[in-house]
């Protein structure tokens, strides 16, 4: 019984450090692909910024479906294995 009073304040801020981390993540994907959609205008000087947009809409996309694919993924456990692989 004590162990699992002890277990679920550990839980709940793993949970907090795995949704934390993925905004990170996410806002990384926004920022990489945008900052290159500039970078590519800049170069081509282009005076719509098409580039820009076209991958800051695509970043977008990519961060909710990634962000999407890992809040549905069940955490793992943090115990670690201990079976015997006699091989």
């Amino acid at each position: 019984m004590q162990h699992q009073k002890e277990n679920k304040p550990l839980k709940k801020f793993n949970a907090f450090i795995r949704y934390s981390s993925l905004g990170f993540e996410m806002m990384g994907i926004i920022g990489i692909l945008t900052f290159a959609g500039f970078k590519i205008d800049q170069w081509m000087e282009n005076h719509f910024k098409g580039f820009t947009l076209g991958f800051m809409i695509l970043s977008v996309i990519m961060a909710i479906l990634y962000g999407t694919k890992n809040l549905l993924k069940k955490p793992e456990d943090s115990k670690p294995n201990l079976k015997n692989k006699n091989t």
